[in-house]
């Protein structure tokens, strides 16, 4: 497991597979609550849907991960 000390918890993620075992109600909450970020993020100028990278911290690159994005700023 990758070494996250310092890590702050700036997003949440939700594996696609997952979210197909939820029942048709709690998609349709989660599809609403989707809308509403997307909306939000318009109002203010942003773009909708953002995509990220994901790296999942038990995979046996994710301390070379780690290491390249405090070399550039973008960890904790």
């Amino acid at each position: 497991m990758a070494n996250t000390q310092g890590m702050k918890i700036k997003f949440t993620v939700f594996k696609n597979e997952d979210i197909e075992k939820l029942s048709k109600i709690r998609k349709a909450y989660l599809s609403e609550a989707q809308e509403t970020i997307v909306k939000n993020r318009l109002a203010e100028g942003k773009r909708g849907l953002p995509k990220y990278l994901v790296i999942n911290t038990d995979e046996p690159y994710a301390d070379e991960v780690i290491e390249i994005m405090k070399r550039h700023g973008h960890w904790g």
